[in-house]
């Protein structure tokens, strides 16, 4: 009988998968503006136009605001036509899916068979997890985005790390890197881990991802005109007097009212800071503008306010970190990789219900600890695991209009982070003894 259902749940999959992918290819035609803008800029590598220009998004709602190195990545796609590029874009989705998932649970159980494991889990927290990573997989297909394709190529950085091929790691870690700017958050800690070949391997990586292959791509004079460009829209602004960021901040700052926005950064925002033509629009989708701060803010005091929280955020990340590199316990590992994935995600200035993939991560850790050390107190203790669902529940609440608005999914990110780190700390104890 349990062989029947298992065929039948694998059929029940694939058909999921089919119908999935034809909404994915509809979805590209009639909707998706991201796929749309990777296809167009991918049009403008082969035909060598300005990446940035107004003009090349003539057949796009979305500028293209990535490096040019992704857009060189997907340049070969574009030979196909719209809905061929778009089905091999979806394949592509679908085995960057599950190869996190597989480096992930190789990180966390190690050699222990992946059937074994997933059988000694209770079914409520198999369905829980499990329907978490469709959501946000779901979620990520109907948008095209590229979320899935970065986690991917992070977790197998750490994969390779662990296999002792530092200096790999790097370059593929440097392959994230190089299409998003997150990423290299993780070349940060392993520079204050002291493990430099992972950080030679990124940097020789970065110069190979972020200049040798556009360059080859592209011709040295659009790709000296794109860098030009990217340089004077996205990165000029982040570079100039305090007055000039303020001002950049909130000529755009429309997104931190959003209430699908569940940043850290946009929370603060919007609990600290009034605006007026948010209440009229919230009012008129039914919602109830309230500031919970009893004095709301100044733009500039609010910009100020958020860089301290992120700033202490990434000052007590790095702090409860291990640096003499002592307890190197695949346990261990994972517990301050988790940590630094959900400070990562504390660090984003908008967080939408797709770019929440990192999350993953964590959860599959917790579950893994939870085999691992079954047997001691640290981990089977009751706070700790109602924390750890908690923080599941208030991420799983955001669909509730008025919980979206205060900002749920950004309290879930902080509750797990600070749950990692009790963690992370307790184990270095555990070790210690």
């Amino acid at each position: 009988v349990k062989q029947h259902w298992k065929i039948y749940l694998m059929f029940a999959g694939l058909i999921a998968l089919f119908v999935l992918g034809i909404y994915h290819d509809n979805r590209t035609i009639y909707g998706s503006n991201d796929f749309n803008t990777y296809y167009y800029a991918g049009k403008c590598i082969i035909f060598e136009e300005n990446l940035y220009s107004n003009m090349t998004f003539k057949y796009t709602l979305s500028p293209y605001l990535y490096l040019p190195f992704f857009a060189a990545l997907f340049a070969p796609l574009t030979l196909l036509p719209v809905r061929g590029a778009a089905l091999l874009w979806y394949m592509v989705s679908a085995a960057s899916l599950i190869g996190s998932l597989y480096f992930a649970l190789r990180l966390g159980i190690g050699k222990e068979s992946v059937k074994d494991f997933i059988s000694k889990k209770p079914y409520l927290l198999k369905l829980v997890s499990i329907s978490l990573i469709v959501v946000l997989w779901v979620d990520n297909v109907s948008l095209a985005q590229i979320d899935f394709l970065i986690f991917f190529l992070i977790i197998l950085s750490l994969f390779l790390f662990s296999q002792k091929r530092p200096f790999l790691a790097g370059i593929i870690l440097a392959a994230a890197g190089a299409i998003k700017i997150y990423p290299l958050y993780f070349f940060f800690y392993f520079l204050v881990k002291r493990r430099f070949k992972v950080a030679a391997g990124g940097l020789i990586g970065l110069v190979l991802f972020l200049f040798i292959v556009p360059w080859a791509s592209m011709g040295t004079t659009n790709f000296k005109a794109s860098m030009n460009s990217w340089r004077e829209k996205r990165a000029k602004p982040y570079t100039s007097p305090i007055e000039k960021v303020v001002k950049k901040t909130f000529s755009s700052y429309h997104s931190q009212f959003k209430p699908s926005n569940q940043a850290l950064y946009a929370v603060a925002t919007r609990s600290l800071m009034k605006d007026d033509e948010n209440v009229i629009l919230w009012k008129e989708e039914d919602f109830e503008y309230k500031i919970y701060w009893p004095h709301p803010l100044t733009p500039t005091q609010v910009v100020i306010f958020r860089n301290i929280l992120l700033m202490a955020i990434v000052f007590l990340t790095f702090l409860c970190l291990d640096y003499r590199l002592v307890y190197t316990s695949r346990l261990y590992l994972n517990l301050e990789y988790s940590v630094i994935f959900l400070s990562m995600l504390l660090l984003f200035p908008q967080v939408k219900s797709h770019t929440f993939v990192p999350i993953i991560f964590p959860i599959i850790v917790f579950n893994c600890i939870k085999t691992d050390r079954q047997e001691k107190h640290i981990y089977s203790s009751k706070p700790l695991e109602i924390t750890f669902w908690t923080a599941l529940a208030l991420f799983c609440l955001q669909g509730i209009p008025y919980l979206q608005v205060v900002g749920v999914g950004a309290y879930s990110m902080l509750l797990l982070w600070i749950l990692f780190i009790l963690m992370m700390r307790k184990e270095r104890a555990a070790l210690k003894g």
